[in-house]
C-alpha cells in the first residue's frame, strides 16, 4: 500500500510538472505572438497622401514618360513634352487619399477631344513613399495602377 501511495504521489507530481512546463511554453508562445503583432503593426507604413496633393510629377511607366503633371489642390495640368498637348482637369478630393479628376479642356492635341471633356477618373492613392506614390485610376475606359514620382 505504501508503494502504491508513493507511486500515485510521484505520478501526481510528474503531472503537475508537465502541466507547469506546458503552461510556461504556452505563455512563451502567447508572448511571442503578441510581440510579433506589435512589431508588424508598428512597422507598417502609414500613407501620407497630403504631401502629394500639390506639386509636379512624372509617371514612372515608360508608356507615359513624355507627360509632366502639375497639380494644385483643385486643378491638374498634364503636358506632353513631345507634342505640346495640354490637358486641364479639375480635382475634387473625396478623402485624404481619394479624388476625382474631371477633364475640362485639351489644347494643342491635333485631334478632336470634345468627347473626353467632362469625363472623370477616380483616383485612389494606395501607397506612399518619400518621393513617389502608387495610385489606382479608374474610368469607364480604363483601370490602371500607376506610380507617380515627385519632381524636384
Amino acid at each position: 500500500m505504501l508503494v502504491l501511495a508513493y507511486f500515485c504521489h510521484e505520478r501526481s507530481e510528474l503531472a503537475k510538472q508537465t502541466i507547469a512546463k506546458h503552461d510556461g511554453n504556452n505563455m512563451k508562445i502567447v508572448t511571442s505572438i503578441i510581440i510579433l503583432l506589435l512589431t508588424l503593426n508598428c512597422s507598417a507604413q502609414e500613407k501620407n497622401c497630403a504631401k502629394f496633393k500639390v506639386g509636379k510629377f512624372e509617371y514612372s511607366d515608360p508608356r507615359f514618360s513624355e507627360w509632366r503633371v502639375s497639380r494644385t489642390d483643385s486643378t491638374q495640368t498634364e503636358i506632353s513634352t513631345k507634342s505640346g498637348t495640354e490637358i486641364f482637369s479639375s480635382i475634387e478630393w473625396k478623402s485624404e487619399c481619394e479624388y476625382v479628376l474631371t477633364y475640362r479642356k485639351v489644347v494643342n492635341s491635333g485631334t478632336d477631344t470634345n468627347d473626353i471633356i467632362g469625363k472623370t477618373i477616380e483616383v485612389e492613392i494606395v501607397e506612399t513613399k518619400s518621393d513617389r506614390y502608387i495610385c489606382k485610376s479608374k474610368s469607364d475606359v480604363m483601370d490602371l495602377e500607376l506610380e507617380m514620382i515627385r519632381l524636384k
